[in-house]
């Protein structure tokens, strides 16, 4: 069995679906694919359903680095629960955000 890959029989199949998902995103993102917008959407809309019901935590810690299609998605459902990117470079972004958005508040003089 391949590394990462989860005991649980019933979590074996998803995970290969995602990764599955996430290889065929990059080939087309990556130029190693012909681009098809119909199967490029369908990819991603299988993998976002496909990670949904997968634990966050073993996304990240099997997937989510040799896959950025899986990062990129995590990113994602951490911005839709809280309302920021993660990590110290989400604080940051939101941060300059509310810096631009005092200044954008002050009269013109």
């Amino acid at each position: 069995m391949k590394a990462g890959i989860p005991h649980e029989p019933a979590l074996q199949g998803k995970h290969l679906f995602i990764e599955h998902l996430a290889q065929q995103l990059e080939a087309m993102e990556q130029g190693r694919a012909p681009v098809k917008a119909v199967a490029y959407r369908l990819f991603s809309r299988r993998l976002r359903q496909a990670m949904a019901g997968y634990p966050e935590t073993r996304l990240a810690a099997s997937l989510a680095g040799p896959h950025p299609a899986v990062a990129e998605g995590l990113a994602v459902r951490f911005f839709d629960t809280h309302g920021r990117l993660p990590g110290p470079g989400g604080r940051a972004a939101q941060e300059i955000a509310a810096e631009l958005l005092a200044r954008l508040r002050q009269p013109a003089p």
